[in-house]
């Protein structure tokens, strides 16, 4: 099981003045930010990021499209966007895809409001 490594958040913290308390537990999901969700996935794609990088902001993009989904109808455009970096990494980012699946069970209440979309990817 991978997870979010301190330099990759360091770096983030920094490039979108996120403000991180020290007391957080799950970065990725107190920073999330769902109207910033296309940023964080151009950043993704127009930067050179090493496979620590890419796992990380994928958490932070993932975390931020979750709380989009929950508030709003998504964009299929980004969704794609976003599905397409999972298949592209599907490596690096089969630990966020397995997590979102939730394929431990068939209960809907249990799942993300991405699950069903993180279901079409194969892994």
């Amino acid at each position: 099981m991978r997870h979010p490594t301190r330099a990759a958040i360091d770096r983030f913290n920094s490039e979108f003045r996120l403000t991180e308390d020290p007391h957080m537990q799950d970065w990725e999901i107190e920073c999330a930010n769902p109207e910033r969700v296309e940023e964080f996935t151009r950043y993704y794609v127009e930067n050179n990021l090493d496979d620590d990088e890419k796992f990380t902001l994928m958490a932070l993009i993932l975390g931020s499209f979750e709380e989009y989904c929950e508030s709003a109808s998504p964009a299929e455009g980004l969704w794609r966007r976003i599905k397409n970096l999972l298949i592209q990494d599907h490596e690096i980012q089969k630990t966020h895809i397995v997590y979102y699946q939730c394929r431990e069970s068939n209960d809907e209440a249990e799942f993300f409001s991405i699950s069903k979309r993180m279901r079409e990817i194969q892994h």
